[in-house]
């Protein structure tokens, strides 16, 4: 249902690529922005879900992680292209140690899949730890 000011016009910076901020009408016909006030933000909506996925990585054996890195690296690399566009969308800068943690985690993930036996292992556990700081960080960037 569109009416007058009552149009709700959402920019889907993680479907469509655009990082322009998704803005609504507020009751009074003006537009709101930021987290609490309308704006769609994909990386927060992922956060949950990639939460889950990690805690499950923190738990699996040694056996069972060689079949989970090819997964893990499409899901990691779409929660980094999602944070990126909300930091853009909310016009974000990100500070030296933001980009140092986001440049380890996008190295882990180039090396992970030629690794095997314990250095998966190990540098899988390093990882899942990189990337939780990371989306805790940016959880916190965002909700100010």
């Amino acid at each position: 249902m569109i009416r007058g000011s009552m149009m709700l016009v959402l920019v889907v910076a993680a479907c469509a690529g655009d990082p322009a901020p998704a803005r609504r009408a507020d009751s009074a016909g003006g537009e709101t922005s930021g987290v609490g006030m309308g704006m769609r933000m994909p990386s927060l909506e992922l956060l949950p879900g990639m939460r889950a996925h990690l805690d499950s990585l923190r738990a699996a054996g040694p056996a069972e992680i060689p079949a989970l890195v090819a997964g893990h690296d499409s899901l990691a690399a779409g929660m980094l292209v999602a944070m990126d566009q909300d930091m853009e969308a909310m016009r974000m800068p990100r500070d030296a140690d933001w980009r140092a943690l986001a440049d380890s985690v996008r190295a882990d993930l180039e090396a992970l899949p030629a690794l095997g036996g314990e250095a998966l292992l190990l540098r899988m556990r390093a990882h899942v730890g990189r990337l939780r700081r990371l989306l805790d960080r940016h959880e916190g960037m965002m909700k100010m």
